[in-house]
């Protein structure tokens, strides 16, 4: 089955070995039906503008984080440490796709693919069942195993490492939304406990109805940090965890 793109989660599926990627190839090869009417495929620029401008934003926000000494996850440090790549992925791309050029590739006529670049959404499938891990011999297969069913024409096969680059990018912010996400649940973890600061001995502020999980870790850390004050904040916590079937230690 081909998933209908999903501009929230990760790419993420099932992580195939090379002879399964290259039996999925095929599959795709089978599936992947061009657009008779040769209309130009759906441009991708305008996303990738905004990924860029994401990617770039909290690379910022994560390096004053940094610099005030707060807490980084290893996934922000990684971005982090890792962006003077990203930049330069994101310039070639620039570079190397003129979008004259992508509107003339080839565009897939099925409901849940329809006017995307066949090419892209063949990069999105190997990245989504490689969990992003690319290399040689493996690319050398899975795209022979699609044209062993449906050959490429040779404007894809030029465009191919733009398409990688293309959907890396794509899958790296899906990703970057999920780290700014969570730091965004830690920071309201704290103004909840500052709220609490501020109230001195009365009643605490209710919890929250829906606590992202890196809420409810914030809040566990702050409740071990005060002790008894926090105590009300924990049974709410427990409840909430209870109500998830799930607990602190789960």
């Amino acid at each position: 089955m081909v998933r209908t793109p999903d501009r929230r989660k990760p790419f993420r599926d099932e992580l195939l070995s090379i002879e399964l990627l290259e039996e999925r190839a095929r599959a795709l090869g089978a599936r992947f039906t061009v657009d008779p009417s040769r209309r130009a495929a759906r441009s991708v620029f305008p996303r990738f503008d905004e990924n860029a401008r994401l990617l770039r934003d909290a690379y910022r926000e994560l390096t004053d984080d940094a610099h005030r000494g707060e807490f980084v996850t290893p996934a922000a440090e990684w971005l982090l440490d890792n962006f003077h790549l990203v930049a330069a992925e994101i310039r070639e791309v620039r570079w190397n796709l003129p979008h004259g050029y992508y509107r003339q590739l080839p565009a897939l006529a099925s409901p849940e693919l329809e006017g995307n670049a066949r090419v892209y959404a063949l990069a999105v499938e190997l990245i989504r069942h490689s969990d992003s891990r690319l290399y040689a011999s493996q690319l050398v297969r899975f795209l022979n195993g699609f044209q062993t069913v449906a050959p490429l024409t040779i404007g894809e096969l030029w465009a191919w490492p733009s398409m990688l680059r293309l959907a890396l990018l794509e899958n790296l912010r899906r990703l970057t939304d999920e780290i700014l996400a969570a730091r965004a649940a830690r920071r309201a973890a704290d103004a909840y406990v500052s709220l609490i600061d501020a109230a001195g001995e009365g009643i605490p502020p209710s919890l929250p109805v829906t606590l992202h999980l890196a809420q409810v870790v914030q809040l566990l850390r702050r409740v071990r940090e005060y002790g008894p004050r926090l105590g009300a904040v924990r049974a709410g916590l427990d409840a909430h965890l209870a109500a998830a079937q799930t607990t602190s230690e789960g």
